[in-house]
């Protein structure tokens, strides 16, 4: 009930309007007499106050007080009888209730409190019967779509026939879960726009809490957004898009309901997102630790979980960054990055089944396992795009930094093992030799495979080779200001071809001659001589992985 429906009630047709016409769509929860100076310190929000002035008669200042206590105890509006204790109220408080837009209303002597709060307490109660029946009647109409078994575009569907205008759920990262028919601009559109992290903060910082917020960017449709919180959680947003100033009581009532239901619709998604974690991760586990379990049964397996291992498979290992300690990031605490982390993997999911059903993504110590099934299994390229694509969700999922290992490709669902410790010695040479965010293909790793295991068991070792081989070298070059250790790694990646080297190094061919045989005089090793190419070619490794 609002004040401007109290005062149509046949006891008022008399009152008249003193101050805050522009209030009168105030809100009215109750009706209490005010009989006591202090009656604002017994106030809540929302009464409609009835008073005579009478603690307050003769004293204009505490009239002053009285009347401003009341307005900042947010009551709903304050009726007054004059002329028997007040003669009338002081013309600075008339001013501040409009300022305010704080109905002040004159009833008559002759009104009886007894009459006014009866007629008007009917009201209210009729009023809270009828919303109370609706609100049962919108939670029935809702709740029915989790009974039937629906997802989120029926719930989205039945929450704009209610309101009477489109409705779209979003996730917390303001990915859209569904819209309903009748949006104002095209989901193509309108997905982009809410993805730039300044669409992200202007949601963070308006739906801080739990009411509902209107957002009116240039471009967008007016929408009215509330949050989907669980647990003191913000798990993401039921919109309205309509283009009016503000919701009425009966569409924040409609968007209540339905963000209750989306955070139970939330749940469940949580209890089968958690069930397929499981299955798959305990899948992967069998099939990467050669269990003994027969190729047959391991298809059999995969094929339930939407896993196609038939025709081989090739797998890619996604380590996070900065869960593996490579990259700190300051603010960024243990609970945020999970948080984040479980972003990337839903991302990596939606994105893996969209491009290829046939592969499978799950978790394993922290780190991403995607088995790629079918044709892009065995394209080079298109497993390079794949795993860039999935980097490049990193960003989105909150600015995390990705590296992947690219796995050999395995022919049997018995072999995959082997894929898995290509891909994740792939993924350990990539982040040594590039540092975080690279991507290596487990063919380019080469003999950096065994320097790595040398290097995890003794360093030290791995430094040794490197002052046996290319260290002299290098000093050489700092203290003489000679490019010999560049002239050594550019003639061996050209498999020994002086001509190649030259023209990539600017220099006469007799040049780069000269250079290699001043490298044997350093360090004794001849580039020419295969057993000492080879020890140089494992001293320029050397090198990159200290170097890094």
């Amino acid at each position: 009930m609002t004040v401007g429906q109290i005062l149509e009630l046949s006891a008022l047709k008399d009152a008249r309007l003193l101050a805050g016409g522009l209030g009168l769509d105030r809100k009215v929860t109750s009706v209490t007499v005010g009989e006591v100076p202090d009656i604002a310190d017994w106030l809540s929000g929302g009464e409609m106050v009835l008073s005579t002035m009478f603690a307050v008669k003769g004293d204009l200042d505490r009239q002053r007080e009285f009347c401003r206590r009341v307005m900042m105890a947010d009551a709903a509006a304050l009726f007054v009888k004059t002329t028997r204790f007040v003669e009338s109220i002081p013309a600075d408080i008339i001013e501040l209730a409009e300022r305010r837009r704080f109905p002040i209303v004159e009833v008559p002597q002759s009104l009886r409190w007894t009459q006014l709060m009866q007629e008007a307490t009917e009201v209210i109660i009729n009023r809270q019967a009828s919303l109370l029946e609706q609100s049962q009647s919108i939670h029935r109409s809702l709740l029915g779509v989790v009974i039937r078994g629906g997802g989120w575009q029926e719930l989205a569907d039945e929450a704009a026939r209610l309101l009477g205008n489109p409705v779209m759920i979003l996730d917390t990262s303001l990915e859209i879960l569904a819209v309903s028919q009748g949006l104002p601009i095209a989901v193509l559109e309108l997905a982009p726009r809410l993805s730039t992290p300044e669409m992200r903060g202007l949601f963070a910082r308006q739906g801080g809490g739990q009411k509902h917020f209107r957002l009116s960017e240039e471009g967008l449709p007016a929408i009215f957004a509330l949050p989907i919180v669980a647990r003191h959680v913000r798990l993401g947003y039921v919109c309205a898009f309509s283009e009016a100033e503000d919701l009425s009581a009966n569409e924040v009532l409609i968007l209540e309901h339905a963000v209750t239901i989306a955070a139970l619709e939330m749940a469940q998604d949580r209890v089968r997102f958690e069930t397929e974690v499981r299955l798959k991760g305990d899948f992967v586990d069998d099939v990467i630790s050669g269990s003994g379990q027969s190729g047959d049964s391991l298809l059999r397996r995969g094929v339930f979980l939407g896993c196609d291992l038939s025709q081989g498979a090739t797998v890619l290992l996604l380590g996070v960054d900065e869960f593996d300690g490579l990259v700190s990031r300051k603010g960024l605490g243990q609970d945020e990055l999970d948080r984040r982390m479980e972003l990337l993997f839903s991302h990596s999911l939606r994105y893996v089944s969209a491009s290829e059903s046939s592969s499978l993504v799950s978790l394993k110590s922290g780190h991403i396992v995607v088995f790629v099934c079918g044709k892009t299994a065995r394209d080079r390229g298109a497993l390079s795009r794949l795993a860039t694509a999935l980097q490049n969700l990193g960003e989105d999922a909150g600015g995390l930094s990705v590296s992947v290992g690219v796995g050999g490709f395995t022919p049997e669902a018995a072999l995959m093992d082997r894929g898995y410790s290509e891909a994740l010695v792939a993924l350990k040479v990539g982040r040594k030799l590039h540092g975080p965010g690279s991507l290596l293909h487990f063919d380019e790793v080469g003999t950096y495979r065994l320097l790595l295991d040398i290097w995890e068991r003794d360093p030290g070792e791995i430094t040794a080779l490197y002052e046996e081989t290319i260290g002299p070298i290098d000093r050489y070059d700092e203290a003489n200001g000679t490019q010999l250790t560049r002239t050594l790694a550019v003639f061996l990646r050209h498999n020994e071809n002086l001509t190649k080297t030259a023209a990539e190094l600017h220099a006469h061919r007799h040049t780069i001659r000269y250079r290699l045989e001043k490298i044997a005089d350093i360090g004794g090793l001849s580039v020419f001589r295969t057993e000492h190419k080879e020890r140089l070619g494992l001293g320029l490794k050397a090198r990159s992985l200290l170097m890094s």
